[in-house]
């Protein structure tokens, strides 16, 4: 596990924060290339890749980014998303476990996965998290020489994705990094992933702040049973985390937890991610690349999600 320190990620972009970004992109890029080339090595037995994580970890980004490496690499490549196979929902819906397998479509998935690999046309799904709602995506043939990269939460779980450990690459990814603020509390990868999914989630999923913070119990409750076990079934680890990124999400993000600080009654149990984003300095998003994984969550990316 990693740490680095409110002060040194202030120095940092008080003594050269181009530079700083740049060395956070380039520590991501380099396990993403190793990762790759890894992969293309294999390419021929191992034709498609489950990559998982838990929420808020990166991983459509990190797909995307391999899909383009892999390319690069000579290998035509495509991204499906294991959120597309999410059953739709409705008021009756409300007491859900959002993060168990049974949310997805089990049997549609595991029918697709066998087709694609197989090279048979699929009629590719395509969930709307504003509306719940599933629609038709597009028809879709695997090619003999292509990689398919499956990205979702519970990808690593066979039950949900089959047992495929013989023709399949597994890669785990997370933040793997801890904040350390200026009273030396620690601050867990869990609470930097929450950061993210705020801004994800408020902006593109149309939830509350206050929903999300809500459902951050269970949400880590949900990694714990759904997605943790697994993560030894990976063959690749990748941290996503980028040292400047809190950053960048501080000033917005304050002002969100400021505008609830009175009305939320839970919000002590939040109050220290407050104090110690005041303590970082703040960074104009603007200077962050538009491939990042940073813009996952912030906006502003290159990528469709």
């Amino acid at each position: 596990m990693n740490k680095i320190s409110v002060d040194k990620i202030n120095l940092n972009l008080r003594t050269d924060r181009k530079n700083f970004i740049n060395e956070c992109e380039r520590i991501y890029d380099s396990q993403l290339y190793e990762v790759a080339n890894a992969i293309s090595d294999r390419s021929f037995q191992r034709p498609i890749i489950l990559l998982s994580g838990p929420s808020a970890s990166g991983k459509t980004t990190t797909a995307m980014r391999l899909e383009n490496l892999l390319e690069n690499l000579g290998h035509p490549s495509k991204t499906l998303s294991l959120d597309d196979y999410f059953f739709p929902l409705d008021k009756s819906c409300e007491n859900i476990d959002f993060e168990a397998p049974e949310r997805i479509d089990i049997p549609l998935l595991k029918k697709q996965l066998e087709d694609i690999a197989c090279c048979k046309e699929v009629i590719l799904p395509d969930f709307n998290f504003k509306t719940q709602k599933r629609m038709v995506k597009e028809r879709y043939k695997r090619q003999k020489d292509e990689i398919v990269v499956i990205e979702g939460i519970h990808a690593l779980n066979p039950d949900v994705t089959g047992d495929n450990d013989d023709f399949s690459n597994n890669i785990y990814i997370s933040v793997r990094t801890r904040i350390i603020d200026k009273d030396g509390i620690s601050f867990h990868p869990s609470k930097i992933r929450l950061i993210r999914r705020i801004f994800r989630d408020t902006q593109f999923r149309a939830r509350s702040i206050e929903t999300v913070l809500n459902q951050f119990k269970s949400v880590e409750r949900g990694e714990n049973l759904y997605i943790m076990p697994f993560k030894e079934r990976s063959h690749f680890e990748i941290d996503t985390f980028m040292g400047y990124e809190l950053s960048v999400y501080k000033d917005c993000l304050i002002k969100m937890l400021v505008n609830i600080k009175d009305t939320f009654a839970d919000y002590h149990k939040f109050e220290s991610l407050e104090k110690m984003l005041k303590q970082l300095d703040s960074l104009d998003s603007s200077l962050v690349k538009k491939n990042s994984v940073v813009r996952e969550f912030y906006g502003g990316s290159e990528f469709e999600y």
